[in-house]
């Protein structure tokens, strides 16, 4: 049961023989495995006379019947936890060591050894607080590879076995109690995760063995976080059980309904037909029935409240697809749906996992695109309308992967604003920003306005107006000469909180503009309470100018609107001496564009201010 090197080292190390000959335990109950962890990290701590052993799991397998494992055992987060150099050690099965504390006589270090399932890295063993004076033994390293070994060897059996295995009798639960903690959704009584990976193994080998085409329906609700904010959790959870009601009234006997978590359900549909097409036929027809029934209102306090499904399908089996990628196929499908206008059914297809393989390796990189100096900042200048006077920059940011392959804000922004990356790229636009600016000034550089670009998410960041102080302080910018440009859906969004924000530091001398003006909600409402000063038009609708009169009698109504409520107007895309001129007869303030110049980097904005002014 065990190796050479475990004998070796239970030799050298004392440690009960009993401990590492324990390789695989048929357990009857989980007061055995409990007793077993327990035992081994309480002769691991007097064998090598540390402060604790630790195991930490990267995943959420056991998250589930986490109250019913070992107390030694705990779920974390390799990104977090770890630097990319220790993640990278440890995936290559290397120990990694982490100083704690440096003494003169000897070190305080952690351990940390890797616990694999086949190839994947599936979590550590963290031996904390362990004395050594020259560096790490090799025997010390055997003896923690050898007490990694023995967990992982228990790890895969409690994977496979231990879920349906452990007892419940010490935990107070009846077996039907536990069964449904790890098989089923707490709240609506749908399937979760575990049983659906465990159907969808079974339901892809029967069709394999039967010829025959099945689908998996990703199904993601539209607009419900617009109750969850407004009404509360609890309503929003009063939605999700009426929701999963309405996905059993359409179920076949055989179809399997589960909840991912959030709003995220999947449906399973084994056997539809032996021909791909008529497959494909009754998956589409099953998801249209799916979004019908989901829109339909749900009444709340005598008022309705309407959601949508967006909803993406891969069928299986099919070439070169196994398992593990019907739900990675089907969630890129929703994706898909989603960015297609909601509440449609979108069927994957292998150009959508390449999208979405390009979009994680996009993200990935982004994370550490400022600590790594890949993000600089170019200039476009703003000009006066009527005298072509440079009234102001835009700060424009832009992205070099690795240095060398420039990557298109249109890629990364989006993906950016998904997640906390873009306050955090947000702040640092700001900061290099108003720096050159301050820099432009000290070089006798007459730039009158910095505008800089302004998220949804960033602005809405608890921390936003202590972060814009921080910056103007720290760089020395004079907020009077700062334009932040926002967009219409800030606005929207939360009025309230967006008019207070703005106040704030409009009362402190920074100047708000509404960007893309006219592509969002227009709100005619809200634009009359803001404290913005000016309008920033789309280029969609220069671009237009002077061919397309439809553009052209936007514009004019835009500008019309503008001066009654006292806005300035900056018109965006300005390419050619026609729309110029135009812009010029209906009286536009400012505009920037090709026609003027490109973006410029900060150097060659300098010289291009300079030769201006001549």
């Amino acid at each position: 049961m065990t190796t050479l090197r475990d004998e070796l080292v239970a030799d050298a190390t004392h440690l009960d023989h009993v401990l590492l000959q324990l390789s695989v335990i048929d357990w009857c109950g989980h007061d055995e495995f409990i007793l077993f962890v327990d035992n081994l990290v309480k002769e691991t701590q007097k064998t090598l006379n540390i402060v604790d052993v630790n195991i930490h799991l990267f995943t959420d397998v056991f998250a589930g019947v986490m109250l019913l494992l070992p107390r030694h055992i705990s779920i974390l987060d390799l990104d977090t936890g770890f630097t990319i150099a220790e993640a990278s050690q440890l995936n290559n099965g290397l120990i990694v060591t982490q100083v704690i504390d440096n003494g003169d006589e000897f070190s305080l270090v952690d351990l940390v050894s890797p616990l694999f399932k086949g190839d994947e890295l599936i979590g550590v063993i963290n031996f904390k607080g362990l004395q050594v004076r020259d560096g790490t033994s090799t025997l010390i390293t055997s003896f923690c590879q050898s007490i990694a070994t023995l967990v992982q060897r228990n790890l895969r059996l409690m994977d496979n076995e231990l879920q349906c295995a452990l007892s419940v009798e010490t935990a107070s639960q009846s077996q039907l109690q536990f069964h449904s903690l790890a098989f089923f959704d707490a709240l609506t009584g749908l399937a979760n995760r575990r049983l659906l990976n465990q159907k969808i193994d079974m339901h892809y080998e029967a069709a394999i063995n039967n010829q025959v085409i099945g689908a998996l329906l990703f199904i993601d609700l539209d607009y419900f976080k617009a109750i969850n904010d407004s009404l509360g959790h609890a309503v929003g959870d009063e939605i999700l059980v009426e929701v999963a009601q309405r996905l059993r009234e359409i179920q076949r006997d055989q179809d399997l309904i589960s909840r991912l978590g959030g709003d995220e359900f999947v449906i399973l549909l084994p056997d539809l037909s032996e021909n791909p097409m008529h497959a494909e036929q009754h998956a589409n027809l099953f998801a249209e029935q799916l979004i019908e029934r989901i829109s339909q209102p749900y009444l709340y306090k005598g008022q309705a409240l309407y959601i949508g499904a967006s909803i993406g399908v891969t069928l299986f089996p099919s070439k070169d697809q196994e398992t593990a990628d019907l739900l990675k196929q089907a969630d890129t499908a929703m994706y898909q749906a989603k960015s297609n206008g909601r509440k449609n059914v979108t069927f994957f297809d292998v150009k959508m996992q390449r999208k979405a393989d390009k979009r994680l390796h996009i993200y990935n990189c982004l994370k550490s695109a400022i600590d790594k100096n890949e993000l600089f900042l170019h200039y476009q200048p703003q000009h006066m309308v009527q005298s072509g006077e440079i009234i102001g920059v835009e700060a424009l940011v832009r992205w070099h992967l690795g240095g060398k392959q420039q990557i298109s804000p249109a890629e990364f922004i989006p993906i950016a604003e998904e997640t906390d990356l873009i306050i955090d790229i947000g702040i640092w636009v700001l900061q290099a920003a108003c720096g050159q600016f301050v820099e432009w000034q000290l070089q006798g550089v007459n730039v009158p306005q910095l505008s800089v670009n302004v998220s949804t998410r960033q602005f809405h960041d608890n921390n936003f107006v202590d972060s814009v102080l921080t910056v103007l302080d720290e760089t020395g910018m004079d907020p009077m000469q700062l334009n932040l440009e926002i967009t219409e859906s800030v606005v929207i969004e939360h009025a309230e909180d967006a008019i207070r924000k703005m106040t704030d530091l409009k009362n402190i001398g920074v100047s708000f503009a509404v960007d893309d003006f006219g592509v969002g909600y227009s709100s005619l409402s809200y634009l009359k309470r803001l404290p913005a000063n000016e309008l920033k038009i789309d280029r969609s609708f220069i671009q237009g100018i002077p061919y397309n009169v439809s553009d052209m009698a936007i514009v004019e109504a835009v500008l019309a609107m503008a001066k009654h409520m006292g806005f300035n107007v900056t018109a965006e895309g300005v390419e050619s001496r026609q729309q110029l001129e135009f812009l010029q007869r209906q009286q536009c303030s400012f505009y920037q564009g090709f026609y003027a110049s490109k973006p410029l980097t900060g150097e060659n904005l300098a010289l291009y201010v300079r030769r201006l002014q001549g």
